[in-house]
């Protein structure tokens, strides 16, 4: 009882003594650029302070120490302002230079063939302050708002490095986006005047060699037009200006050989999906004046779908006598009946499944023989295990008797979805009987044919007496991959002696019965030969 009165006491004492009541903490605050002194009663936190002082926080305030920590005296709080500001500029993109190799200047000399033009971008980024001042810029989207335009530098290449030799007739060929030809001899090459931007979608020779019909991109991009549609009437005119047609978005497109001046084409849609266009597998018959303007446009086939897998579109080949057109898609391939508009199936297979995850799809090749009795083409073939019959690696050639319905399918086995077979120009043998040859590209790898590497084949007609021609089994094969789009990589003379063929970026013309090899081009870039009288 003692104890607790004496307690008592110096409690009571205590709470009388003035002293001990004004108790203050001195606090210094660090905000905006200012400190503030304060003197505070305890006990209290950091966040009642702020309070106190009238200073509050942002979302993104970053606070030392936390709100919930009490004061003690002598303690400095600070407050950095964070700030999350989107900022949005203009910047320009720099134009890149393009060097093309021609032979049309002197060795060394360049010339520029299109001036440089920067874009213009318009870029956002995620800005973060502390303070007022910027602590971190982070790029959050770049919008291209005008495409830059690429500086195109020409620089002469010598032919007399070259050896010469006599061209039968004369091979045109695309090299760095522009349509080239070799008439007569190896080294009298020129530049034709199609314009720059060929896309290799269409590139048709007229039979006597007389006109082009080609796609190319436009010079302005644009999301409605994927390519548009040129002519150029007369190749052997230096001075002839090609004719833009009243037709774009084309997906094939080639002369009716029995109709001077009349040629067939297939459209599309652009898209920004992969393949960059939906193909509408239709297909008219156009006829054009002597000044090249369309006067007709008549439809075969109407738009559609055609298959789970029409957005790849449908490929079309004329018989040299120009009475039969086949057609080609991803399951199969047949013939077109023409007067009725309707498609017929001559050989089925599964689609090639495995190139869809990279944003493309295998479609068969065709040719036809020269007197248009038969129908090559590269087609899927049947498992060579357990493998889904999409995921076959085996491509074979087919061949067809269009006029006695007659199907040799495989024809030439285990080739390479890039074999491409061509017909020769047909002969005679010695006991009068119709000789001629089949090329065809075959896979040094046919269970991994689609990046593999090829070498140019040859037999006779019948498939027998197949035999290696080019390149030599110690070099570097064709690799067709590189250049998927463009049509046919190889080509025969018109006189069935030899065959001109890309390889490499360059044009090599192969002499059929010894082999030899001889390169016709410099530039590095030589594609979709095409060889006519």
């Amino acid at each position: 009882m003692r104890r607790l009165l004496i307690a008592l006491l110096v409690f009571g004492l205590a709470a009388c003594d003035p002293s001990a009541a004004e108790v203050l903490l001195r606090v210094r605050i660090q905000v905006d650029g200012q400190e503030l002194a304060l003197s505070v009663n305890p006990p209290i936190s950091v966040g009642q302070v702020l309070r106190r002082a009238n200073v509050s926080l942002g979302a993104f305030d970053r606070l030392n120490p936390p709100d919930f920590t009490p004061v003690t005296d002598g303690m400095l709080i600070t407050v950095v302002r964070v700030e999350n500001r989107a900022e949005c500029v203009e910047e320009s993109v720099p134009y890149a230079s393009e060097t093309l190799k021609t032979p049309d200047l002197p060795e060394g000399v360049t010339r520029v063939l299109q001036g440089g033009v920067n874009g213009v971008a318009r870029v956002c980024y995620d800005v973060l302050l502390e303070d007022g001042i910027e602590r971190r810029r982070t790029q959050s989207s770049r919008t291209l708002l005008k495409q830059p335009v690429n500086q195109v530098v020409a620089v002469g290449v010598d032919l007399s490095r070259l050896e010469p030799i006599a061209i039968n007739g004369a091979i045109f060929y695309i090299s760095n986006g522009q349509a080239r030809v070799i008439r007569e001899t190896s080294l009298n090459q020129m530049t034709l005047q199609t314009g720059g931007n060929l896309d290799g979608f269409v590139f048709a020779i007229s039979p006597d060699g007389q006109r082009l019909l080609y796609t190319r991109k436009p010079d302005s991009p644009s999301l409605e037009i994927f390519n548009e549609l040129w002519v150029l009437l007369d190749t052997t005119d230096p001075n002839a200006q090609p004719v833009k047609l009243i037709v774009y978005n084309v997906l094939h497109a080639e002369w009716l050989p029995d109709r001077p001046n009349a040629f067939s084409y297939s459209t599309l849609r652009p898209r920004t999906e992969p393949p960059a266009y939906q193909a509408l597998n239709d297909l008219f018959i156009a006829q054009l004046d002597a000044s090249g303007k369309i006067i007709s446009a008549d439809p075969i086939l109407p738009p559609t779908d055609s298959g789970t897998y029409g957005q790849w579109g449908t490929h079309f080949a004329w018989s040299p006598d120009g009475k039969r057109l086949a057609w080609a898609q991803a399951e199969g391939i047949g013939l077109v009946d023409v007067q009725r508009g309707t498609l017929r199936k001559l050989i089925a297979f599964r689609i090639y499944q495995t190139t869809l995850a990279r944003g493309w799809l295998w479609q068969p090749s065709l040719a036809w023989s020269a007197d248009g009795a038969i129908l090559a083409a590269t087609v899927h073939g049947a498992p060579l295990g357990d493998e889904p019959p999409e995921n076959s690696p085996v491509f074979d050639i087919a061949m067809v008797n269009t006029a006695a319905n007659f199907v040799i399918n495989p024809f030439l086995e285990r080739v390479g979805m890039w074999s491409a077979p061509q017909f020769s120009p047909l002969g005679q043998a010695e006991n009068g009987a119709v000789s001629g040859s089949v090329a065809y590209l075959q896979a040094r790898t046919p269970n991994d044919s689609v990046n593999g590497e090829y070498d140019l084949m040859i037999a006779d007609r019948d498939g027998s007496n197949a035999r290696h021609l080019f390149p030599n089994r110690d070099q570097i094969g064709i690799v067709p991959f590189e250049d998927r789009t463009r049509g046919a990589k190889f080509q025969w003379s018109p006189d069935g002696k030899q065959i001109v063929l890309a390889y490499q970026g360059d044009l090599h013309v192969v002499d059929v019965s010894s082999g030899r090899a001889t390169r016709i081009t410099v530039e590095g870039s030589a594609l979709s030969p095409r060889w006519v009288k």
